[in-house]
């Protein structure tokens, strides 16, 4: 049975409110930032987030994955990568969750090669009581340590379009 975790209208709530915050990051910096959706995932997110990041925004995104079911596999499988340049850029990975932080720490340390100008983290999800190789800068909810599905997070690819947070009880 699926029951809900976070409700669209809390969705909505705190993804305006983490668009607030990251202008407020931002902008004494720069008036363009690079950021880079965590495929697949974070499209949700990223989609809402950068609608409402008060700056110019380009994109990006890479396609990476470490999940099979409802385990990390620990190894990191990148399906595509960014292809424009993010040298003295000020970066912004957008991702759905963080849990063990394998795969974000691999895709950071990537992307330091290439030299951004600053490169912070934002998770819409973070889970309790985990302690992840990396941090976020930016967090929308700590959650317990469930698998939670919907709103771009899937379950072997099934319940990505729901529109909430949910878990399978």
């Amino acid at each position: 049975m699926l029951k809900t975790l976070i409700t669209e209208k809390e969705l909505a709530k705190r993804i305006k409110e983490l668009g607030s915050e990251l202008t407020e990051y931002y902008k004494p910096k720069t008036d363009t930032i690079h950021a880079v959706c965590v495929l697949k995932g974070a499209i949700h997110f990223f989609t809402e987030l950068v609608k409402n990041i008060d700056l110019n925004v380009e994109y990006s995104f890479i396609h990476v994955s470490s999940y099979t079911g409802t385990e990390s596999s620990g190894k990191i499988r990148v399906k595509s990568w960014i292809d424009e340049p993010i040298e003295g850029k000020h970066v912004l990975v957008v991702e759905d969750i963080l849990d063990t932080g394998l795969t974000l720490s691999y895709i950071l340390g990537y992307l330091q090669r290439y030299k951004p100008a600053d490169l912070k983290v934002v998770s819409l999800l973070k889970k309790k009581g985990k302690n992840p190789e990396v941090d976020a800068d930016f967090i929308g909810f700590e959650i317990e340590d469930k698998f939670v599905i919907g709103y771009g997070l899937d379950y072997d690819e099934k319940f990505r379009n729901i529109p909430f947070v949910g878990y399978l009880e």
